[in-house]
């Protein structure tokens, strides 16, 4: 049972209070009529808002209730909407996209006009975008070009920022929100494009309305075969999968700071660029690519068993090893094994080193103790690369 009260005796003042359980969980607000005596020497006593709760890295605080997924290590679950991952496992991008962000899964008509105004807001690409992307270096990180790109777009439609424009201009107003949900993925879409582009030193290819949303953004970012000028239907399926996989995993740091901008009433491109220069650093998002440089580190498999031992000495960091959320298995690994298994990378030296590690480590009770095991990122960046 969720729902009940927290029974709660303050030793300081021996006054008692219940506090609700809803959904197993207690409201932080409620606890502000727990209060110090005043007269109480300790200046912290004596804070009208009463007591707070204190939680440091958000370890154990919840900040909204959402329907859009679930998981469970212990089970290997993994839902989007109520939907199963084997439910969703053969779904496009349009169904995952119209699944979260409306609530039901497309019908075909659905999809399709999905995908035909994705495709609409990806041929409208202005100038100053291409050229805020280009004119920076082609050696940089993916991320700052990203975010130069995200900010050109805005640039161009001053329309979009309520503070610019409306304050109101996204409250209460269904159809406006559509319209710039749909209209900021397919900018991403864009960007994301052009900077893959760029950094191959290759021409920017358009999107086309005949295409599906990963085969523009395939044909956009150069991921084409020369004998078709196509996109590999396998990288597409494995791209596909992939982005299944990580559509939604819960308050993760890129969608709290989201949210955080969100909270200020702006535009959806502000809230993505706060996302995306949260990716910079080497944790959360920023695992992948930093434990492909630490793979890149040990070299072979023969070099693991004394990096393992750096590691329990705290002399290492394993990036991509363990989940403030589980305790156990994270349920994405065992499917991108298999989009790995279809992408062919057992020959991929760093990715031996990288199966190496999960059997050394899973034999040592350092790690099993701890509830240390592989997540999502430690196999991801093998994704990107066998592609």
């Amino acid at each position: 049972m969720s729902t009940g009260n927290l029974l709660v005796k303050d030793s300081r003042t021996n006054a008692e209070y219940k506090i609700p359980i809803k959904r197993n969980a207690v409201l932080a607000a409620d606890f502000k009529k727990i209060k110090g005596q005043s007269a109480s020497a300790d200046r912290a006593d004596q804070v009208e808002g009463g007591l707070r709760v204190h939680d440091p890295g958000l370890l154990n605080t919840t900040v909204v209730e959402s329907a859009i997924s679930f998981s469970d290590h212990e089970t290997g679950l993994l839902l989007f909407r109520g939907y199963s991952l084997e439910e969703m496992w053969n779904s496009d991008f349009e169904d995952m996209l119209h699944l979260l962000v409306w609530g039901v899964y497309p019908t075909t008509n659905q999809r399709k006009e999905l995908s035909r105004k994705l495709a609409g807001y990806m041929l409208d690409v202005p100038e100053t975008v291409q050229r805020a992307v280009q004119s920076l270096p082609r050696t940089t990180s993916p991320l700052p070009l990203l975010i130069s790109g995200l900010s050109a777009y805005l640039a161009c439609m001053p329309e979009t920022i309520p503070a610019s424009t409306n304050a109101n201009l996204y409250l209460g107003n269904d159809e406006n929100i559509d319209r710039t949900v749909i209209r900021t993925v397919a900018n991403y879409a864009v960007v994301f494009g052009l900077v893959s582009s760029h950094r191959k030193g290759i021409p920017f290819t358009p999107a086309s309305l005949q295409n599906t949303f990963y085969e523009n953004l395939f044909t956009m970012a150069g991921l084409v075969e020369k004998s078709t000028n196509r996109p590999d239907p396998v990288k597409l399926s494995c791209f596909r999968r992939f982005g299944m996989l990580n559509a939604d995993h819960g308050m993760a740091l890129t969608v709290f700071s989201a949210l955080v901008t969100a909270s200020s009433l702006t535009d959806p491109i502000s809230c993505l660029i706060t996302a995306v220069a949260a990716a910079h650093g080497p944790l959360h998002f920023g695992a992948t690519e930093s434990a492909q440089h630490a793979l890149r580190e040990i070299r072979t498999p023969d070099n693991v068993p004394a990096f393992i031992e750096e590691v329990k000495k705290g002399k290492q960091k394993l990036f991509g090893y363990g989940h403030r959320s589980y305790k156990g298995i994270d349920p994405r690994v065992r499917p991108i094994q298999s989009i790995l298994k279809d992408l062919d990378v057992s020959s991929n030296s760093l990715f031996k080193v990288a199966q190496h590690i999960e059997q050394v480590a899973s034999s040592d009770d350092y790690f099993s103790k701890r509830g240390l095991y592989p997540n999502a990122d430690f196999y991801g960046n093998f994704v990107f690369t066998g592609m």
